[in-house]
């Protein structure tokens, strides 16, 4: 694959736009954890738990891939996990702390983590093999906004 990611670089493209098009017309995404397959199936973890709580982190990731397996459809590759969220494609201090929940939950399920991607509106990082790319900024689907637009009032 590009770049020694287990994932097509169009698959983490398509599943950025998800992110952003599930965004509406917010400019920041909030961070979240999602394990799955980018661009098919998947499972969002609750964007309010505590990245301080290891052990919460990593039940979360057992418990998602729990309903998960190596079957599950769309998208292309192995299960993986990746945070989306706005700003730099640098690792933070959550980022960190979702890393190690992934490792772990994985462990538990005895799959090798591939990757562990931070994936942003402008490209995405791999945490563990270093690789990355960044695009033209992702923007929400048409279909996304086609009821969303203003419309001009009345004419005088």
């Amino acid at each position: 694959m590009e770049e020694d990611l287990p994932v097509p670089r169009a698959a983490l493209r398509a599943e950025a736009r998800r992110v952003v098009d599930a965004a509406g017309h917010r400019r920041l995404l909030v961070p979240r954890c999602r394990v799955g397959r980018p661009g098919g199936t998947g499972v969002w973890l609750p964007e309010d738990a505590d990245t301080g709580d290891p052990g919460l982190l990593s039940d979360l990731v057992e418990r998602a891939l729990d309903g998960l397996d190596e079957t599950a459809t769309g998208g292309s590759g192995p299960l993986l996990a990746w945070v989306a969220r706005s700003g730099d494609l640098v690792a933070g201090d959550g980022d960190l702390a979702w890393l190690r929940a992934a490792r772990a939950g994985f462990g538990r399920h005895g799959l090798a983590l591939p990757c562990f991607l931070v994936l942003g509106r402008h490209g995405y990082v791999d945490l563990l093999g270093g690789h990355g790319h960044t695009w033209s900024r992702v923007r929400a689907s048409r279909a996304a906004t086609a009821g969303t637009r203003r419309r001009p009032g009345p004419g005088p």
